[in-house]
């Protein structure tokens, strides 16, 4: 094995995930430097996904705690219920984003959805699990619901950190962790218990 070389540039900081068991986490008490990341986080996440917004039923989420539950969440758990006290900040700059640009909201939730479904997709056929059969697809996202959300939060930094360069990794992650806990909630990442009664 060789040394691994990890920089930073253009007054940025360096962060090394790589190994087991390593994942951002959020700091609940630096949600004021969230703000101003989470406008060009959101926006990044709706440019990428540019299919037309339909309008969408409007179904009854279950509880947080429902869904960790029903997920089998273990690590992320206790961030994404931190994090719920905070979402009103991402409610906000997606609002305002809306206003902006109409149909955005809709937009950004069906890219959160499409980046865990493909996410979701590589793990059935990795498990060689036919999506028809509800028990083992649930199975399987219960095995591994961590490393999907993990997986979610992976591809959200990839998708903007070339235009986010100038803020410290921790907060990139740290907005990062409200977008998918905001995603978690409004069931676009992992499964809705109502789907499988």
């Amino acid at each position: 094995m060789g040394d691994k070389e990890i920089s930073a540039n253009g007054g940025g900081l360096a962060y090394d995930g790589s190994g087991i068991g390593n994942s951002p986490t959020f700091n609940v008490n630096q949600t004021g430097k969230y703000k101003s990341l989470l406008n060009p986080l959101l926006e990044k996440i709706i440019d990428i996904y540019d299919e037309k917004p339909k309008d969408s039923d409007v179904d009854e989420l279950p509880s947080p705690l429902e869904k960790i539950e029903f997920n089998d969440v273990k690590v992320f758990g206790e961030d994404i219920k931190e994090c719920i006290d905070f979402l009103s900040v991402v409610e906000e700059q997606i609002d305002a984003i809306d206003d902006e640009g109409p149909g955005s909201k809709n937009k950004f939730l069906k890219a959160i959805n499409l980046n865990y479904k493909n996410h979701k997709k590589e793990l059935l056929i990795t498990n060689n699990i036919d999506p028809v059969k509800k028990n083992d697809v649930i199975r399987v996202i219960r095995l591994n619901a961590d490393d999907l959300i993990q997986k979610v939060i992976k591809t959200i930094i990839g998708f903007a950190e070339a235009d986010l360069h100038q803020y410290p990794v921790e907060d990139v992650q740290g907005a990062t962790s409200l977008i998918v806990c905001y995603g978690f909630i409004n069931c676009k990442i992992l499964e809705k218990p109502d789907d499988y009664k």
